[in-house]
């Protein structure tokens, strides 16, 4: 097998669960969240909670769409990053929609259902803002990656995301 080759398969091996791993993430977070917090969620939580789902999706489409497409997989891989990128925006307004929530419920002592709310709504917006970043900007995650890793703690600073890539070149070719 060339280096290509392997490097390509070992490449695949570490991204081919991103995809599965964001999508049950989708739907495992808010149920931890609704159990952690017994169910005691209002509009406060719900609205960032929107946002870190939808980004979760997100996340999960673009990286199944990735190992599809390093699979030379390629046919729908233009049509789905435009389509991330239409979301880009909207994405962003539920980011800072949930985020505003979260501080009203801090703020606003009947807004929400008590505590629970509170951190859930909190915890939901700091994912959701992470996620964001994470994907539409700079490569926040590196504890799956030890070249990632090493490069964040010798102070390289944060990579530009996979996706954010593929948007730039979506964009340059278009």
């Amino acid at each position: 097998m060339s280096a290509t080759n392997r490097t390509r398969t070992d490449i695949l091996m570490r991204l081919e669960p991103y995809w599965k791993m964001e999508a049950a993430n989708a739907i495992l977070m808010p149920v931890m969240i609704l159990f952690l917090s017994k169910g005691q969620v209002s509009w406060i939580s719900l609205v960032p909670m929107a946002a870190m789902v939808l980004l979760l999706v997100i996340g999960a489409l673009y990286w199944r769409g990735k190992v599809r497409q390093l699979k030379g997989q390629t046919k729908g891989w233009s049509c789905l990053l435009m389509a991330i990128a239409r979301l880009k925006l909207p994405a962003l307004v539920l980011v800072l929609a949930g985020c505003m929530t979260a501080l009203a419920g801090w703020i606003g002592a009947d807004l929400p259902i008590g505590t629970a709310d509170r951190w859930a709504a909190t915890g939901s917006a700091a994912l959701a803002v992470l996620e964001y970043v994470n994907y539409y900007h700079r490569q926040v995650q590196h504890f799956d990656n030890k070249a990632d890793f090493k490069r964040m703690m010798a102070g390289k600073g944060f990579r530009p995301s996979w996706m954010a890539r593929d948007l730039a070149d979506l964009r340059r070719k278009g």
